[in-house]
């Protein structure tokens, strides 16, 4: 039976890398886990301001901790290439591997000012178990954030095999939207039949719009962290018919 444990990383994010990156070097250097989820654009920051070399940089101490401590990770950041800004996902495996990258493909309206959509819905391989990733506004494609049709992705998703998604996310505070958050989660995770863990961006003081944490294919919450402050959350995921590797 493949199974993983997953710690989600649930954070506040500074505009840039000179305070994210220690702490989500220090959150990889302690973690007890198998796979470590930062929220969306956890290391650069929402914006499109970042340096590029510097940004490359980081992203090479980051798959030094990953081999230093065999874990896997998933870290939301900006990337550059051609002339254009990207909002991106990469997942480093335990040697310090890259194992793939995904970058948004549904930018909000106010991102699509200095993001480009991407291009390429991948499924990636760990442990045995197909997974793909997710970040922000693809997920549900929120009223609000422009008129952009819902390809449902997660149901493309469990087509192309995946068993887990993981969704990273900045979703701050408006009260407005928790229940549409909530219901998109629940019903895309029962439709694709997987697991979906979500890891939002932490608010120090008033609650998230909806909590990061895992839901189970079934569509129920198997666990949440609370709405207020930085958190962490360990839930192992488990794949009885599926093989480890």
């Amino acid at each position: 039976m493949a199974k993983i444990r997953v710690l989600g990383v649930q954070q506040t994010v500074a505009p840039g890398k000179k305070d994210n990156l220690p702490r989500i070097l220090e959150r990889l250097e302690q973690a007890q886990a198998d796979l470590v989820i930062f929220p969306e654009m956890a290391l650069t920051g929402p914006n499109g301001l970042f340096h590029e070399q510097r940004t490359r940089d980081a992203w090479s101490r980051i798959a030094t901790v990953c081999r230093q401590r065999y874990l896997a990770a998933v870290i939301g950041t900006g990337i550059r290439e051609n002339g254009h800004v990207y909002i991106q996902s990469r997942v480093y495996g335990p040697e310090g591997n890259l194992i793939g990258t995904y970058e948004k493909l549904i930018p909000t309206e106010s991102e699509r000012k200095w993001a480009r959509p991407g291009e390429q819905l991948p499924v990636f391989m760990y442990r045995g178990v197909p997974f793909g990733c997710l970040i922000g506004n693809d997920l549900w494609v929120r009223p609000g954030c422009g008129p952009y049709p819902d390809p449902r992705l997660t149901l493309q998703l469990a087509k192309k095999g995946a068993r887990l998604i993981i969704h990273t996310t900045d979703t701050e505070t408006d009260p407005r939207f928790s229940a549409f958050y909530d219901a998109n989660l629940r019903l895309r995770a029962w439709e694709a039949n997987a697991w979906i863990v979500t890891v939002n961006a932490a608010n120090l003081t008033e609650p998230l719009n909806v909590p990061s944490g895992v839901i189970s294919p079934d569509g129920e919450w198997a666990c949440q962290a609370p709405r207020v402050g930085e958190h962490l959350f360990t839930w192992d995921l488990e794949f009885p018919d599926l093989e480890e590797t």
